[in-house]
């Protein structure tokens, strides 16, 4: 009966975070389909995610007892500021160049994040990784030289930032497991929302009726909804796991945005988004193998 109750909950989990993988990849589709600029766009979208993520946190108890100086405090407001910065730089790399290429940089995440770990809390990186991370990074260079279009180079350097950005918040998280991760993303979203407005010269523009209509499934899709359900599945699943199954947002990502706006990428984006996705995922998939293997070994030796 508790195998059971286990195997259900790991399904769950892995189903919710599928679905969130699944639910961020729609961010180039918003990006292509709102005729905004970037200051607007990420303001709006940064507002409703706040209000959003609000009301969801507050319906499932999440805000219970809450405490700004012990949920959030000093170390969550430098989180919220990180994440922040990542989450106006995703926007305007989409802006900027393809889908494909932001994708093909994000897919770095993992090395990044280990790179940041071992600068902040001196984690041990295997020479496997390192070997990856060198093959994942050659297929991003490919694709940073060979660029064509005129906001590539620029949209590839906003990726880089965020995908360093995205990468510390995580290596943060874990430092200080003591934070709101929920309230402290909602506060991010806040920051993120109130520099953009304050970017805008002439106030911020009121969208119209439908534009009002995508921004708030934007958010829901992208921010407030994927979030919480990659919080509450990621509980059930090992890390490995949840790193896999994200890899469905890279790959997703582009298809979008080629099936509703027929945006194909080009040849070397293609190229050099295959050597890094291919790096990753074996990487990714040895690091669950081992593990998974040591577990039961473990749990072999304990009977």
């Amino acid at each position: 009966m508790a195998s059971d109750k286990a195997f259900s909950r790991h399904a769950s989990g892995l189903i919710m975070v599928l679905s969130s993988a699944v639910l961020w990849s729609t961010a180039g589709i918003f990006v292509r389909q709102l005729d905004m600029n970037t200051w607007a766009m990420v303001a709006w979208r940064s507002l409703f995610a706040f209000i959003s993520l609000s009301l969801l946190l507050a319906a499932g108890g999440y805000l219970r007892h809450f405490s700004f100086r012990r949920d959030v405090g000093l170390q969550g407001l430098i989180t919220a500021l990180v994440m922040a910065s990542s989450m106006f730089f995703y926007i305007a790399a989409l802006k900027l160049t393809s889908v494909a290429g932001v994708m093909t940089v994000y897919a770095t995440m993992p090395f990044f994040a280990m790179g940041i770990g071992w600068l902040m809390l001196r984690e041990e990186i295997t020479k496997r990784a390192l070997l990856s991370a060198g093959v994942s990074l050659t297929g991003v260079i490919f694709m940073a030289v060979s660029a064509v279009e005129p906001g590539d180079s620029s949209g590839n350097l906003m990726a880089l930032v965020m995908t360093a950005g995205f990468a510390a918040s995580i290596v943060l998280s874990g430092k200080w497991p003591g934070m709101n991760l929920p309230a402290v993303t909602a506060l991010a979203c806040a920051f993120c929302g109130i520099f953009c407005f304050m970017m805008m010269p002439n106030g911020l523009p009121l969208p119209g009726l439908q534009d009002i209509g995508w921004l708030l499934i934007f958010a829901l899709a992208t921010q407030s909804l994927s979030y919480l359900l990659f919080m509450t599945g990621s509980r059930h699943v090992v890390p490995a796991e949840a790193s896999l199954i994200a890899q469905v947002d890279i790959v997703l990502g582009p298809f979008w945005v080629w099936l509703f706006f027929a945006e194909l990428p080009t040849r070397s984006t293609l190229l050099g988004g295959s050597i890094t996705f291919i790096a990753v995922t074996l990487y990714l998939g040895s690091e669950y193998y081992l593990k998974r293997t040591a577990a039961q070994s473990g749990q072999t030796s304990g009977e």
